[in-house]
């Protein structure tokens, strides 16, 4: 039941939460310029012992985030949220807790540790900056990553969608054996 948890929790990490209220034009010279977005879409989690699939929503800004993930058919859902005065919420159907570290939240309650501080910037197209990472870039247009290994994950884009724009992860497996993430971005609206 904790592999199970943590995997629908990592992806609502993922994929993550609310519903995008209006599409903005602001123009973005890269993805590094984005501070906040709303993402949803489909998330498929593997582990040594179980998959699951479900959908994902992910609200985000520079001071707060909450990504919920629903499994198939409305069943089973989690939230993992942090609010603007840093306190981290992880939610199920069994239980609710709080702390101040997500990837410790997740860690502690659910088993499995996830590079919840990357993700941020792995589901932009971007590598943390704040640790050595190799970019492998696409043939086709050398802005892009096609993969991105750092911090033990390879995270690897296999489509982008144009939005404003801006070039931005459609299709992205993070894996760090025996852990596989899927992620398909089918909506993304960006400030």
């Amino acid at each position: 039941m904790k592999n199970r948890l943590a995997v629908i929790a990592i992806s609502a990490l993922l994929s993550a939460c609310s519903t995008p209220s209006h599409k903005v034009e602001k123009q973005f010279a890269d993805a590094s310029d984005i501070s906040a977005w709303d993402t949803q879409g489909r998330v498929g989690i593997r582990t040594k012992d179980d998959a699951i699939s479900g959908n994902f929503s992910w609200h985000h800004t520079n001071e707060e985030f909450q990504l919920n993930i629903v499994g198939p058919f409305g069943q089973g859902s989690t939230e993992l949220s942090k609010s603007t005065d840093g306190v981290v919420t992880l939610k199920n159907s069994e239980e609710t807790v709080t702390g101040t570290n997500a990837e410790r939240l997740l860690f502690e309650q659910l088993g499995w540790r996830f590079p919840v501080a990357q993700v941020k910037y792995w589901i932009r197209g971007l590598p943390y900056p704040y640790s050595e990472a190799r970019i492998e870039n696409q043939p086709d247009n050398l802005a892009k990553p096609k993969v991105i290994r750092q911090d033990g994950w390879e995270v690897t884009y296999s489509s982008y969608v144009d939005v404003n724009n801006l070039e931005l992860p459609r299709k992205i497996q993070v894996t760090k054996p025996p852990y596989r993430v899927n992620l398909i971005i089918t909506s993304w609206t960006i400030q």
